[in-house]
């Protein structure tokens, strides 16, 4: 009888860490969570960006498609292009000079 009445107390003890463990480890995760959050709710990407449209041209048509702005530029024949823009970095990603076929 004396085996089980010490037993007991030692299983309890070692259950009870291992809640104060698990709890420690949760509020851990959540506060790492809210961290993580919090930083990337912050970050707006980019500030300025500035595109490469010539003189004299103008943006005749704008859309989103995804992480992607397409800008279409016209106005005289030399100004005929597609611009792509990455909305994340601001960066231009690559452009479609539209010439006329000879």
């Amino acid at each position: 009888m004396n085996d089980v009445t010490t037993e007991v107390p030692r299983q309890m003890r070692f259950l009870k860490a291992l809640v104060i463990f698990f709890a420690l480890v949760l509020v851990a995760a959540a506060l790492f969570l809210v961290y993580v959050g919090t930083t990337r709710m912050g970050r707006s990407g980019f500030d300025l960006a500035s595109l490469p449209v010539p003189d004299g041209c103008r943006v005749e048509q704008m859309a989103a498609e995804g992480d992607r702005l397409i800008l279409s530029i016209g106005g005289r024949d030399d100004c005929r292009r597609v611009l792509i823009a990455d909305m994340k970095t601001g960066r231009l990603i690559g452009q479609f000079e539209l010439k006329a076929h000879p």
